[in-house]
């Protein structure tokens, strides 16, 4: 089976680092042009460059978010902090300020809260030069997973497309006998019609003739039949060479869904009718099947 792809996926990756844990998601659904939109927390904000730049090439179509979380996995913990040595800080602000009163242990818990923001400012962890190969390896990992995802339901689809195209296949080679019983119905009713209107007149036999020919020209769908055959057939061999196909399905649908309305234009005949119908059908659900395809 070809290797064609979903525009639907997903895809999930973390890697620790040190004390910190990046953790990416990469989830996409049907677009018509490649729409990445990057969701990073500000400490990783500053390698959006070097993740589109991974991303690209990798998804042809479709519209991708990559979310991305900075976790902490370790590290001092509240417990550890100097209680005593914060309570002495903030009582010499108070001296010096002139402030009375108490301290608090509403006060305390605000500067320490302040003093530990201090200690882990967004700029350090920016600035962590292991951080940036974190946060690629664990998008490269993410997209893996979500590649695989879109294979699966890329396949998922193709299965299903054959399989439709196999029943529009059986329902127009039906088409052509019926269509030659039908003429040859049509042909007999008009001759049968020009007799009655000219009985006992004059008139050119070879020019009635003549019309005849023209109005079953005008009803033979042989033409369409075949190119009808020659979509289906150039369809099947887009799906086997994979890769990018749903712009070439699209197009090659427009074309199908034109040979048969055109057929079931000229041949009003009932059997034919309900034949056309079951095609148009089955075209309205790959043209819906493929617009998940890449």
């Amino acid at each position: 089976m070809a290797n064609i792809r979903s525009m639907t996926g997903f895809g999930t990756h973390a890697v620790a680092q040190g004390t910190k844990m990046v953790r990416v998601e990469v989830r996409s659904v049907n677009g018509r042009f490649m729409e990445l939109q990057l969701r990073l927390p500000r400490q990783l904000s500053a390698h959006e460059l070097a993740l589109r730049e991974l991303v690209q090439g990798k998804v042809g179509r479709g519209s991708v978010t990559i979310q991305a979380n900075l976790e902490d996995v370790g590290g001092p913990s509240g417990s550890e902090l100097n209680w005593a040595g914060l309570a002495d800080e903030l009582r010499a602000i108070q001296r010096a300020a002139g402030i009375a009163g108490e301290l608090t242990l509403t006060d305390l818990l605000r500067w320490s809260t302040g003093r530990k923001g201090d200690d882990s400012t967004d700029s350090a962890v920016t600035e962590d030069p292991c951080l940036k190969g974190t946060l690629l390896e664990a998008v490269s990992n993410a997209l893996a997973e979500h590649d695989a995802f879109r294979q699966r339901e890329g396949a998922s689809l193709e299965l299903d497309l054959l399989a439709r195209l196999g029943r529009i296949e059986g329902a127009a080679a039906q088409i052509p006998t019926l269509a030659r019983v039908h003429l040859e119905k049509v042909r007999e009713n008009l001759e049968v019609r020009i007799r009655e209107y000219l009985d006992g007149k004059e008139f050119d036999p070879a020019r009635a003739v003549q019309e005849i020919g023209h109005m079953s020209e005008r009803l033979d769908v042989q033409e369409e039949m075949t190119r009808l055959a020659t979509h289906i057939e150039a369809f099947r061999k887009t799906l086997s060479d994979g890769g990018a196909v749903g712009k070439r399905i699209g197009f090659l649908l427009q074309e199908m869904l034109r040979e048969t309305n055109t057929t079931g234009s000229k041949c009003q005949d009932s059997t034919i009718t309900a034949l056309v119908i079951s095609m148009k059908e089955e075209l309205e659900a790959i043209r819906e099947q493929a617009a998940n395809l890449e």
